[in-house]
């Protein structure tokens, strides 16, 4: 019986391995161009294993993943310590600018550690007329304290609030509209002033969702009647520096 004759070509196996290399290449390439110490490590372990060079890593490639890792956490721990030691000063010395006024008006600032920002309060007694968004005209000397602390990368955010009563006025048909025009106020404000940039600063209106005092009485009214300033440092800072660093090079298979 005639042997049957192989017509396979010899160049494909040739061609197969030159597809698996090319295919690891561009793998790695785009491994290094948005590194991820985790997956691309887990990229060479399944490389390493598929192009037949063992399945464990070797030496230099577990010591490059390491000081990788180590690197981006050190990075992490730098950038979150420092946000935290800049806000104290922040809040420390705003405590202080607005201590006489805390006094007279009952303007209160907080620390938030949690979201890193400072939020200063300003009741209705100082900053708007009863049902109005027009700014008392005493309330630009308060506005105008806040010059120093305000920094070209910081995020500013005014946040209106109201009372829970309904509101009867002819300009507003709800209290999310005079919380939301009374934050807008104090925003324009802050632009026309030159304190702010337009690109820097957000609006918003909660109306009675956030009150200070569940008590139904005039006092308690009073108190959740308020506008807030919201100042988170440095929030626009990570996207307007960024410069180009070298990138280690990771190693290949030995």
């Amino acid at each position: 019986m005639a042997k049957q004759k192989c017509n396979d070509a010899p160049w494909l196996a040739t061609f197969a391995d030159l597809m698996s290399l090319l295919m690891a290449i561009f793998v790695l390439l785009f491994a290094m161009s948005t590194l991820n110490a985790d997956k691309y490590e887990s990229i060479v372990r399944s490389l390493t294993q598929t192009l037949g060079h063992g399945k464990d890593l070797t030496q230099t490639q577990v010591q490059y993943f390491k000081q990788v890792q180590e690197e981006q956490q050190a990075e992490q721990d730098k950038d979150g310590e420092t946000t935290i030691e800049n806000l104290k000063p922040l809040f420390e010395s705003l405590v202080e600018t607005f201590a006489m006024a805390s006094v007279e008006s009952d303007v209160q600032v907080t620390l938030d550690t949690d979201h890193k920002q400072v939020r200063i309060s300003f009741p209705e007694s100082i900053s708007f007329p009863t049902g109005r968004a027009d700014l008392k005209p005493g309330f630009n000397v308060y506005l105008r304290k806040l010059r120093p602390f305000i920094g070209e990368t910081d995020l500013v955010k005014a946040v209106g609030h109201t009372d829970k009563r309904p509101i009867f006025s002819g300009r507003f048909q709800s209290n999310w509209e005079l919380s939301s025009a009374r934050a807008a106020s104090v925003i324009q404000r802050l632009i026309e002033e030159g304190l702010v940039q337009s690109k820097q600063a957000e609006v918003v209106g909660v109306a009675d969702n956030s009150p200070l005092s569940d008590a139904d009485t005039e006092s308690g009214y009073a108190k959740n009647r308020r506008v807030e300033i919201i100042i988170s440092p440095g929030y626009f800072a990570s996207s307007a520096s960024q410069e180009a660093e070298p990138k280690l090079q990771p190693p290949l298979a030995e």
